[in-house]
């Protein structure tokens, strides 16, 4: 018998290998890959890269000279006649006009869209950071449907072993009527709480088909409720705090773009001109001219730009901080909760649930032994019942405030 245990263990390794793809990527669908599948094409966070990207381009280009102006003329043609060549006044003139706009407005005005391009790339970030915290979210909720949809299942045949208990000692003569229709009644009350938490996982199941898509969806979960990071970031590293401050600093921009105004804007301009009688013997011309405006009359024009730039630069800086409390606000509710959740959880885990399930199991133990009386052996197994319910949701909601604490911290741990 020795000899062949060798060619045994040969023969089911290969059979393990010859197993069929589908078998194989059988896969516990995971938090971390669920994330990675929210975040493969999330159009959210496509579009605001977009528009920062469409934002650097714009960049480049306001910092470009305008395009330079061809000039094709017809000096003093006769006012008699039509024709140009019998008159030695007529030219023919081509030339090139190019324009200066004033101050630093090239730079001023690349910068602001620079900045802009910074604002929509944190708003991108933000949209990354919610993406993933919605995600996150449907994953517990589907993960608490299934795993009270479980402990409803194994409280099941406990509930079944009530009323078969219930039935003996009824046809004994120990139990009456009334507590035989008291455990049918309550295991049809198991029956139609199935039922309902079944109907929330399939809810569950199309807010997170919605991240990941149904083929992920068909894999299973892991048993046990994900643990996520510990929260240890900083409120200023939110992206959204980040993207008022990049408009800000777009405001600070268009404010000394608007000053540019006060600096008048120069034009050059060289033609190039010959006369339409070549037997005259009069030789071509050439012409240089410098244009400039002048920014007299400020009052109804530059002076309301540069204060609208002001005002807008302002409403930015309240919009900063209007965010910012906000997120402060989010934050302190979002740390109570966890706090006041965390210590739930670990009272449950360690008091709550142990206390519940010796109960139940003294409460059957006087059952049987006539000690006890019906009612309160079918309080006791609807305490452990609820009690191992309760501890799911708890640890559930512990987990979502924590999803919470992450994105208002800017983690995408």
């Amino acid at each position: 018998m020795a000899f062949r245990l060798p060619t045994m263990l040969a023969v089911l390794l290969s059979t393990a290998f010859l197993l069929p793809l589908s078998a194989l990527s059988e896969q516990v669908l995971s938090l971390s890959e669920a994330e990675r599948l929210a975040l493969i094409d999330d159009p959210a966070t496509l579009r605001y890269r977009e528009l920062a990207e469409a934002r650097r381009e714009a960049a480049i280009s306001v910092r470009q000279l305008p395009d330079p102006m061809l000039i094709m003329e017809v000096m003093d043609v006769a006012r008699d006649g039509i024709s140009i060549d019998d008159d030695s006044m007529t030219q023919l003139r081509v030339g090139v006009r190019q324009t200066f706009p004033r101050g630093d407005s090239r730079r001023l005005a690349s910068e602001r869209e620079s900045a802009m391009a910074q604002a929509e790339a944190a708003r991108s970030s933000n949209a990354e950071l919610a993406a993933v915290r919605a995600v996150r979210r449907s994953y517990l909720v589907l993960a608490e449907q299934r795993a009270i949809l479980g402990v409803l299942e194994q409280s099941q045949p406990l509930f079944e072993d009530l009323r078969e208990i219930t039935e003996r000692e009824f046809a004994s003569g120990f139990a009456d009527q009334q507590d035989l229709l008291r455990a049918e009644l309550e295991l049809s009350r198991l029956h139609d709480r199935l039922l309902n938490v079944q109907a929330q996982e399939a809810v569950a199941q199309a807010q997170l088909a919605r991240w990941v898509g149904n083929e992920a969806l068909s894999r299973p979960l892991s048993l046990d409720l994900p643990e996520l990071a510990e929260p240890a970031g900083t409120l200023l590293a939110h992206p959204l705090l980040d993207a008022e401050q990049a408009v800000i600093d777009a405001g600070n921009h268009g404010v000394e773009l608007a000053r540019q105004g006060y600096k008048p804007q120069w034009s050059v301009e060289l033609t190039y001109g010959t006369p339409t009688q070549r037997g005259m013997g009069m030789p071509d011309r050439m012409s240089a001219m410098v244009m400039v405006d002048l920014p007299l009359f400020t009052r109804q024009r530059q002076d309301r730009d540069l204060s609208a730039s002001v005002h807008r630069r302002e409403a930015a800086q309240y919009a900063w901080d209007e965010q910012a409390r906000e997120l402060q606000r989010q934050l302190g509710e979002s740390q109570a909760r966890w706090q006041l959740l965390s210590e739930r959880e670990r009272r449950y885990q360690q008091l709550l649930l142990p206390q519940a399930r010796e109960n139940a199991e003294a409460a059957e133990h006087g059952y049987r032994n006539r000690t006890t009386d019906f009612n309160s052996l079918v309080r006791a197994r609807l305490t452990e019942l609820e009690t191992r319910i309760e501890a799911v949701r708890i640890g559930t909601q512990r987990r979502l405030e924590q999803v919470d604490l992450l994105y208002l911290l800017g983690e995408n741990a």
